[in-house]
């Protein structure tokens, strides 16, 4: 039996390529895991965060400080709102020609109410660029051991406005104005303050001269009233000297006035007066009662 035997080159070569397949699958199948690995190690763009806007902190405003009530005026509650506008006030719209007239002449503002003990400096209103000529101040005063009450007004350069509006010891309660004369130690004086000299306790209400009461009547005591023109220009006053003291001035167009009844009174049963014929004004001081009428 013969035998031939296989020749070993050809078997050499069949393992050699199988070895070759074998490395080449492994390199490519290391390459695709290395691929897969790089693949997801890439970092991709980070997304730009969302800002919430920061509240701006609320800004905690410094607290005004108290003003003294002998500083600045507090309003009253039933005080009418001030006419807006940097000019002279506009008079309000009225039926009544007195009260027009006194918005004309000196001017118009919102009542204000004060209250204090002992002596204080009383800021009169005023508006801006424009002027107030004029009000009436109703005062009560419990004084302390009967002591002075004195009530002077002075002007924007601090020097008084004719004689004290109050002068008396003890108590008080009545009304007085201010600035219903022309001025008399310039054209430019505006009256500005008011100094208080009291020992008790005092309350004043400060409200323009077109709320003083109207028309002809039976009154008491120190008063302010407006008058129409009344008939045939002519005014009849009864007074008679109750507390030491009765004086009535008559105030008209232009801040002119007529003293009808010095401030020393007397006992006057239906006194005649003749007037102007317009609108005026009527300041009475007086420690008793009395009246104003007009002829039937």
């Amino acid at each position: 039996m013969s035998y031939t035997p296989r020749p070993i080159g050809r078997k050499k070569s069949a393992r050699t390529a199988w070895i070759v397949v074998a490395i080449v699958a492994i390199v490519a199948i290391a390459a695709i895991i290395i691929a897969i690995i790089f693949t997801s190690n890439q970092v991709g763009p980070n997304p730009t965060p969302t800002v919430s806007p920061t509240p701006s902190p609320t800004k905690t405003g410094t607290a005004t400080p108290t003003v003294t009530p002998t500083l600045s005026p507090t309003p009253s509650p039933t005080a009418k709102p001030s006419p807006s506008g940097s000019g002279s006030p506009s008079p309000s719209p009225s039926a009544n020609p007195a009260q027009a007239w006194a918005d004309q002449t000196y001017g118009t503002f919102a009542t204000l109410a004060w209250s204090h003990t002992g002596d204080a400096v009383v800021r009169l209103p005023q508006l801006l660029g424009g002027k107030i000529k004029g009000g009436i101040l109703t005062f009560t005063n419990n004084a302390a051991d009967d002591s002075d009450f004195i009530v002077q007004v002075f002007d924007q350069n601090g020097d008084e406005m004719g004689d004290p509006l109050i002068d008396l010891q003890g108590d008080y309660a009545g009304t007085v104005g201010y600035g219903l004369a022309a001025p008399e130690i310039s054209s430019d004086s505006v009256p500005t303050t008011v100094q208080v000299s009291s020992s008790g306790n005092w309350a004043v209400e400060i409200a323009p001269v077109s709320a003083a009461p109207m028309g002809f009547g039976d009154y008491s005591g120190d008063k302010v009233i407006l008058i129409p023109a009344p008939k045939n220009n002519t005014l009849i006053a009864n007074y008679g000297l109750i507390g030491g003291h009765f004086g009535m001035t008559y105030y008209y167009q232009n801040q002119l006035f007529q003293v009808l009844v010095p401030n020393t009174g007397g006992q006057v049963p239906n006194q005649s007066f003749a007037l102007n014929g317009v609108p005026g004004v009527i300041a009475v001081l007086s420690g008793g009662p009395w009246s104003v009428a007009q002829p039937n």
